[in-house]
This record gives structure tokens, C-alpha cells and sequence, in this order.
């Protein structure tokens, strides 16, 4: 009788798993990869396959997944699934600078049922990374040079440098001072006598209308990307003279590194057009939590720009 109740109560423990992850929504992780080397990244795909009527919650875009770090979040894929209803892939791209086993751990996903009520899916288990390193077990290493120790100071020398530092140091800081106090004298200059605006500043302007709108979290993501579209395009052709409405964004970029734009800056505008390309032709899914993403990155990159036209601003009326 005994050795029954055990049997039953072990096969309640080994089903448990199986039948937590039953219901309307299930979610399951995968990686591309099991074994990589240092900084290595790869990608983490949480497929999430929903019932009919049962909407997934935007879980956010997340620096941290256990032992990993996050370093973009890619494209949401949205299909149907084999039952029927919904499944959404929320794909990472994930990367490790320690050695040893590092661990994906068990990732939940909020939901929200027919009747409006929230609820949470959980992967089953989870999933373990080799982080390698880049030497490999008996390569020879004999040409890595070490680092170089920093050359002794006598104590004489020592103790100049301790006593005169604080006071070099603090004619540093007044002559900075100085030299920005007269720098922004004549940009006040330059501005009181040219009103205009360069196309960074125009630019950056209509990103914070369009973020001030919140398009995207009012469901209309589609009108949020053609709004950005164009003014990302309108940029490129007012500021670097290039064909912008006449190239996708593939094209766009090789246009763009022929010219003199930061090569950061490129990469930022092209993923977003990018992104509105996607929306616009092949209909994706992009969660507002992205599209913020994306705008932060544009306004921070613009402010850049608006920073080196001002300053080009001032040099010319300098010059002139």
C-alpha cells in the first residue's frame, strides 16, 4: 500500500511541470546557440502562443536576463498558431563578458485574459550558456605580449607631482571655464544675427512633437513610423545632400557613409527606417516599447548633431 502512495505521489511531481505550462497561454524559451566564446552574442527567442481572445502584455525592453546581458531587442514576430489563436516571438540579442556557465533563467510573461484580467505564463525551465574563451586549450599564447608595468617615480619627482597636481588641475578648470564663457559669447552672437535653424535642429524639433503624441501607445504605430519616416529622410537630404526619398534604407546607408555623417548616427537612422519599412510593406509588429527604444536613440544622436551645427555655426561667424 505504502510503496502505491509513493508510486502516485511521484508521478504528481513529475507531471506538475507539463501541466503548469496547460492553459490558454504557454510560453517556451530557445537559444541559437549553447557554447560561445567572450562577448559573444546570441539570440533568445520566447515563443508565447495564446488562446483566442488573450492579448499579450508589452513586457518592456529589459537590460538584464539573468547571468546575460541585453544588448538589442529584434523585430516581434506575430503569426498564427497551430491551435488556432495567436503566437508572438520576442526575440533578444544576449551576450556574456564572464567566463564559465551562465544561466537564462526562467522568464515570465504577462497576459491579459477575454474578460480584461491579467495573468502570467512561465517558460518550464531554464536554459544554460558555455561562455568560452577566446584562447583555446593549448594555443600557444607566446605572442601575447604582457602589459607593461608603469616606469617608478623617484620620491623627489613623487612628491612634486602631489604637491603641484591640486594646482595645475585648477588653472585647468579656469582656463576651461574661460574658453567656454567666450565660446558661448559669440554662439549668442552668431544666433542673435542668424534666426535660422539647420536641418539637425529642425529635425530634432519634429522628434519631440512626435514623442510628445505617444502614437504608438494610442495603437496607431503605423502613422507614428510615416511621420518619422519623413523626417528622417527630409535630414538626410537637408543636411548630408543626398537622394533620401528616392532610396530604401539599405541604399540609403551606403549613400550616407560616402558622405561625411557619423557612422553611429547612420546606423541609428537606417535601423529606424528600417523599422517603418517593415511596418509600411510586410506589416509587422512593433511594440511601443521598441518604438520608444528607437526614438530615444534618434533623439540622443540628433542632439549630437544639433551640438556639431551649432558649432560649425559659430565657426563661421567667427570666420566671418
Amino acid at each position: 500500500m505504502r510503496a502505491l502512495v509513493l508510486a502516485l505521489a511521484a508521478s504528481l511531481v513529475l507531471t506538475a511541470p507539463a501541466a503548469a505550462q496547460e492553459g490558454p497561454v504557454t510560453v517556451r524559451s530557445a537559444i541559437d546557440r549553447a557554447q560561445i566564446t567572450l562577448g559573444d552574442q546570441i539570440v533568445l527567442t520566447l515563443v508565447v502562443d495564446l488562446a483566442a481572445g488573450y492579448d499579450l502584455i508589452d513586457p518592456g525592453v529589459p537590460r538584464q536576463i539573468g547571468d546575460f546581458e541585453v544588448v538589442d531587442t529584434l523585430t516581434v514576430l506575430q503569426t498564427r498558431s497551430p491551435a488556432g489563436g495567436t503566437r508572438v516571438q520576442l526575440r533578444f540579442l544576449v551576450t556574456s563578458f564572464e567566463l564559465g556557465p551562465k544561466v537564462l533563467p526562467i522568464v515570465a510573461v504577462g497576459y491579459r485574459g477575454p474578460d480584461g484580467q491579467p495573468g502570467e505564463a512561465r517558460t518550464s525551465s531554464q536554459l544554460l550558456v558555455e561562455v568560452l574563451s577566446v584562447i583555446r586549450p593549448g594555443e600557444d599564447t607566446s605572442d601575447i605580449k604582457p602589459l607593461k608595468p608603469p616606469l617608478p617615480l623617484p620620491g623627489s619627482t613623487l612628491a612634486f607631482v602631489q604637491r603641484w597636481a591640486p594646482a595645475a588641475a585648477l588653472a585647468a578648470l579656469i582656463l576651461l571655464a574661460a574658453v567656454l564663457a567666450l565660446r558661448l559669447r559669440r554662439r549668442r552672437e552668431v544666433l542673435s544675427l542668424e534666426p535660422g535653424h539647420g536641418p539637425a535642429r529642425r529635425a530634432l524639433d519634429e522628434l519631440e512633437s512626435l514623442v510628445a503624441q505617444g502614437l504608438p501607445e494610442k495603437g496607431r504605430t503605423r502613422e507614428h513610423y510615416e511621420i518619422l519616416a519623413a523626417t528622417l529622410r527630409r535630414y538626410a537630404a537637408d543636411r548630408f545632400g543626398v537622394a533620401a526619398n528616392a532610396r530604401t534604407a539599405r541604399e540609403l546607408r551606403r549613400e550616407l557613409e560616402r558622405s561625411a555623417a557619423d557612422r553611429a548616427q547612420v546606423q541609428v537612422i537606417v535601423d529606424a527606417l528600417h523599422d517603418a519599412e517593415s511596418v509600411r510593406y510586410e506589416e509587422q509588429v512593433v511594440y511601443p516599447a521598441r518604438a520608444r527604444k528607437t526614438m530615444r536613440d534618434l533623439l540622443e544622436a540628433m542632439r549630437r548633431s544639433v551640438a556639431a551645427e551649432e558649432y560649425e555655426l559659430i565657426e563661421s561667424g567667427a570666420s566671418t
